[in-house]
């Protein structure tokens, strides 16, 4: 299969799969405090920032245990009947390895922004020196717009590191080249499963938007000019509030169990049908 033929495969084994919506439920529910707080709070309160980072790492440590957990159960229940137990046992015996590659990715991200940055910088004071200072910026623009793109590039090559640990069992180092190999062998499809995510995720998540933007458009007029110029929102009605955390926990759950699914049925198929390099 393709990325467009694992589509409507990997809808019907999500909702199909106990032991891929129970997961995805819960980690949604986890997700809901740092959704909430990035939508309704703009305030810099010492405390709040604390707990909002403390949380944020929390949930950064336990994202390994259920991307791995859901990706594993995923490309099991391809071949076989798959349980809850099935997902903690796959989530348990993954979770070092994609942890560590979780960490490298995330270091390779930063340290790619801060090169494309500094060369862009590097960049502009030679160009100011030899041409003039409106010349600089613009030659540094194009270059850091160049970089972004090549750094994206690179990314996309070795975003598939969470299969490779998952599904493929590979140590935190080979996976990335196992990432590299397999998009450059499947390149075509692997453009069309990110452009389908993205357009899936969109779609998934217009609901939630629709309300945010309504309470938005219906709270702004009432707010101070302090208020606006702050960016602060406040916190909907109670009633609002239930309709908004629902459709959170709801979506969140649906975006979680089948993106992880699609992603490991894209994966496995792929592989099947033409290899990893």
């Amino acid at each position: 299969m393709g990325a467009l033929s694992s589509f409507p495969a990997a809808w019907k084994l999500a909702f199909t799969r106990y032991a891929l919506l129970l997961p995805a439920l819960i980690y949604a529910i986890l997700s809901l405090p740092q959704m909430l707080l990035q939508l309704f709070y703009s305030g810099t309160s010492a405390g709040v920032v604390a707990v909002s980072a403390a949380y944020s790492l929390l949930l950064g440590l336990l994202t390994p245990f259920f991307t791995g957990g859901l990706l594993a159960t995923a490309a099991e229940a391809l071949r076989s009947e798959v349980s809850v137990s099935s997902f903690v046992s796959n989530a348990k015996k993954r979770y070092i390895y994609l942890l560590l590659a979780s960490i490298i990715y995330l270091i390779l991200v930063v340290v790619g922004v801060v090169v494309v940055v500094i060369m862009g910088v590097i960049f502009a004071l030679a160009a100011k020196a030899l041409f003039s200072p409106d010349f600089a910026l613009a030659s540094a623009l194009i270059f850091i717009l160049l970089g972004s793109l090549l750094l994206g590039v690179v990314l996309i090559m070795l975003n598939f590191y969470d299969v490779g640990v998952a599904i493929d069992g590979l140590d935190p180092i080979k996976t990335f080249k196992n990432s590299f190999n397999f998009v450059k062998s499947h390149a075509f499809s692997v453009l069309g499963f990110l452009l389908l995510s993205a357009f899936t995720m969109l779609l998934l998540y217009i609901p939630m938007a629709l309300v945010f933007f309504y309470h938005a458009l219906s709270t702004i007029p009432e707010l101070s000019v302090a208020e606006l110029e702050a960016g602060t929102l406040p916190a909907p009605s109670f009633g609002l509030g239930v309709v908004l955390i629902l459709i959170l926990i709801i979506t969140n759950t649906i975006a979680t169990c089948f993106m992880y699914t699609y992603r490991a049925v894209f994966y496995v198929d792929a592989v099947s049908q033409g290899g990893k390099s």
